[in-house]
């Protein structure tokens, strides 16, 4: 570690929005860093990774912090600590009076600079982020694309400064279209001073000494045209990004008086208990949700589970007889699924703000076929006789099963726009990640993380592309919002976790994959 002492730490105008700005219009070569969270909270899972774009970041519980840690955390403070950047390098300033900020384990007392492969920790067994420094292509702000740096720059530069930025969001717009009515004007001057140098060539025509002087006169006008059209495309590319600034900050704005909670009653953690002869072998819980329709939706592998990791061994208590257990990473011994279907049951139950639900059904119901990808759709019926209607179990765009129930929910949905989705669209994905939100105070307590669009419209395997994605999981089968004509719709259901390098990320299957 590298320490060092300066003047208090302050958060500026130009720290946090001049630089985001820069990022946006200037990237260049513009370093920034990485933030990876190493535990999971209610805006943050553990292993997600941050881009730091501005050079003043808070660290707190404050709403206004650009990494902000929910009320759990009882000893971050609302305004915790800060990283600065500070020349080349950036450094980790202690903000809270009450509780200490530690570097690589160590107190820090005023600041410290960081260097890669760092870890910072807000507080005695409080979270921990590594300070990462990326290298190579992506090392400059200008290897992120445009979108992305839009929207980091709506999370970092403008969430410090929600209501004063719409109004210095205005006065640029209206401070660049000024410069691009002048520069319109100068434009129009200058192709009349070359029309004019060009006429009176042609009137000094025998005189070659002035033709010559006039000539030499033209070509600096025509390259003061050129030089002045460059700087008019670049007004206008400046003076479009930044008015789609300003249209997400107003719609963020417009959505945050928006209330969601309304809907927490129609939201409901699932457990799911799989029972083998009577006997408990495994459980598996997720989210789902009530539409206004009457129909309980969730992700398809809620209600699929994997029963062929069923396995027949010694019961330790009694060697003389046998047992069923569950054991996915053990192949061998496992019994076979289809002949025993009708001796594996499924209960689930489901809890909201105002209601339960329970389900049963067994595996003789449950069509196994599902796990073929080719299979497009089929039914079953539960012990209740309700009929299940769920698509192939392919983490893509057929992950989703709903069945019709007693009760009538009020979310409404919109199956065609959640096909067409526009890009940078605000999502907010309402569940019970890493089991958080069940109980809060004895009371079901949904957690709703967020997520933008990256694309318009739909990936080629049907889903909803997004980014900024701080689900995780136990959001399966959940809801996916989005805001429409002043109020929230659900436009999608959180898919099963991606396979690979990406494996903490959910997909967003369209509502319009459902009800066409």
């Amino acid at each position: 570690m590298v320490g060092h002492t300066t003047k208090p730490y302050k958060n500026t105008l130009s720290g946090s929005v001049g630089a985001g700005m820069g990022s946006i219009f200037a990237p260049g070569g513009k370093k920034y860093y990485i933030l990876e969270h190493k535990v999971s909270s209610k805006y943050h899972r553990a292993g997600e990774c941050q881009e730091i774009i501005v050079d003043n970041i808070t660290l707190g519980r404050d709403s206004h912090c650009q990494v902000r840690f929910d009320e759990s955390f009882k000893t971050v403070s609302r305004r915790h600590a800060a990283i600065v950047k500070d020349g080349d390098m950036w450094k980790l300033v202690q903000i809270s009076q009450t509780n200490s900020t530690f570097l690589n384990g160590r107190p820090i007392k005023t600041e410290w600079y960081l260097q890669n492969g760092d870890e910072i920790q807000l507080s005695v067994n409080g979270p921990k982020l590594g300070f990462i420094i990326p290298t190579g292509k992506k090392s400059t702000v200008g290897s992120i694309g445009l979108t992305r740096r839009l929207s980091l720059f709506r999370q970092q530069a403008l969430r410090p400064y929600k209501t004063a930025i719409t109004v210095l969001s205005c006065i640029l717009v209206l401070a660049v279209g000024g410069l691009a009515t002048w520069g319109f004007t100068l434009n129009d001057r200058l192709k009349m001073q070359s029309q004019s140098l060009a006429d009176q060539i042609i009137l000094a025509k025998g005189n070659q000494a002035l033709i010559d002087s006039l000539n030499k006169e033209l070509v600096v006008a025509n390259q003061k045209i050129t030089d002045s059209e460059k700087k008019l495309t670049e007004i206008k590319t400046n003076l479009g990004n930044i008015k789609e600034v300003v249209v997400q900050q107003q719609k963020v704005q417009t959505e945050n008086k928006i209330d969601i909670t309304p809907y927490f009653k129609d939201i409901f953690v699932l457990t799911c208990k799989m029972y083998y002869e009577g006997n408990l072998v495994t459980g598996w819980g997720g989210t789902g949700f009530l539409l206004n329709n009457g129909y309980l939706v969730t992700a398809q592998h809620m209600i699929n589970y994997d029963a062929f990791a069923l396995k027949k061994v010694k019961d330790p208590q009694d060697p003389t007889k046998e047992i069923v257990i569950f054991d996915p990473d053990d192949e061998s011994n496992y019994i076979n699924a289809y002949y025993y279907a009708g001796l594996i049951k499924v209960v689930m139950e489901g809890i909201s703000t105002e209601g339960k639900i329970k389900i049963e059904y067994s595996y003789n119901d449950m069509p196994f076929k599902l796990g073929a990808a080719e299979v497009l759709e089929d039914k079953f019926v539960d012990e209740s006789g309700r009929s299940w209607v769920v698509r192939a179990h392919n983490y893509r765009g057929g992950d989703w099963a709903y069945i019709k129930i007693d009760k009538t929910g009020s979310i409404e949905y919109d199956a065609d726009y959640s096909m067409n989705l526009p890009v940078q669209t605000p999502l907010s994905i309402v569940g019970f990640p890493a089991n958080q939100g069940e109980t809060v105070n004895g009371q079901i307590s949904p957690i709703v993380s967020q997520a933008i669009t990256s694309r318009q419209g739909l990936e080629d395997d049907g889903t909803i592309k997004t980014s900024n994605d701080n689900s995780d999981h136990g959001n399966s089968g959940g809801p996916v919002f989005a805001v429409k004509d002043g109020k929230y719709i659900v436009v999608g259901i959180l898919s099963g976790a991606d396979q690979g390098a990406d494996s903490m990320k959910g997909r967003v299957v369209p509502i319009g994959a459902i009800f066409k």
